[in-house]
């Protein structure tokens, strides 16, 4: 009995080991995933530090599954936030109409009213994007730099990039592979190396470190801001195994830009550490 059990348990070791996960996803029509971020950032800007918390939640609702093609709508549900700089404080809930005006609140506001419906293939690469490219104006100006900073002005869906639910590569990897994907947006270049810690009954856990270069330009009230600088991040994720979507992501990042706003320099480095979670509803 014992030696027939021997050869068992090593067959289950070795096919344990071996095990393999694939890009696809699985998703339901009709089906809708709420993502709670919580980043908390501190700035160092011009001999001042400011310290925000922004809490922001999006909904991802399924509109339709066809072939290998998922069509889906992400509109922000709500935003809040907490400023504290120079000594001042200052609260912000997307709830109560009277904290969306003012510089801030406008582009929030905005934020708010869009809706981006667009299509994914099944290892979450975007194929297709309804309507046209209108530019928010929370990208722009001195709002929109600081919605960027909390993670908030996040730009457009565009054909041929990942989905926020594209984290896999598009070939089978298994327990301690790695695979490294680079990624240039809005005047950002981002290199990060993803590594499949384990692989459980249920989830699959990735361990990431992101190295990047910013070299970008801003308009604020017709004066253009050349922004140049470097971004580090690293952090965990978690997926479930059944269908790939991601259920949790952390993230640690150090920034450090110098801006050049007419003639002027300006240093301004910030940490931030994220949590996303998501969840169905």
């Amino acid at each position: 009995m014992k030696k027939l059990l021997l050869p068992f348990l090593f067959f289950v070791a070795v096919g344990s080991s071996a095990q393999k996960v694939s890009s696809k996803l699985v998703f339901q029509k009709g089906q809708k995933l709420e993502i709670v971020s919580n980043v908390n950032t501190t700035t160092e800007m011009m001999m001042n530090e400011s310290n925000n918390n922004a809490i922001s939640t999006e909904v991802y609702e399924v509109k339709d599954v066809a072939d290998d093609n998922i069509t889906l709508e992400r509109s922000m549900k709500k935003i809040k936030m907490n400023i504290s700089i120079m000594g001042q404080e200052k609260s912000i809930d997307s709830d109560n109409p009277e904290d969306l005006k003012g510089m801030i609140g406008e582009p929030i506001k905005e934020l708010l009213n869009t809706r981006n419906e667009f299509t994914v293939n099944n290892v979450g690469k975007i194929v297709a994007v309804k309507g046209g490219s209108k530019k928010k104006s929370a990208d722009n100006g001195m709002a929109g730099m600081f919605l960027q900073q909390m993670n908030l002005g996040s730009g457009l869906p565009a054909v041929g990039q990942a989905s926020f639910f594209k984290v896999l590569p598009d070939y089978e990897v298994g327990k301690g592979d790695t695979w490294t994907d680079t990624v240039s947006a809005s005047g950002t270049t981002m290199k990060t190396v993803y590594t499949l810690k384990d692989i459980t009954d249920n989830e699959i856990l990735i361990d990431y470190i992101s190295d990047g270069k910013v070299d970008t330009k801003q308009d604020v009230m017709g004066t253009s801001i050349e922004v140049k600088g470097t971004v580090k991040m690293n952090g965990a994720m978690t997926l479930d195994k059944a269908t790939g979507l991601l259920k949790q992501k952390t993230i640690t990042n150090k920034t450090e830009t110098a801006s050049n706003f007419g003639g002027q320099e300006m240093n301004i480095n910030s940490k931030s550490t994220t949590v996303v979670t998501v969840k169905p509803i």
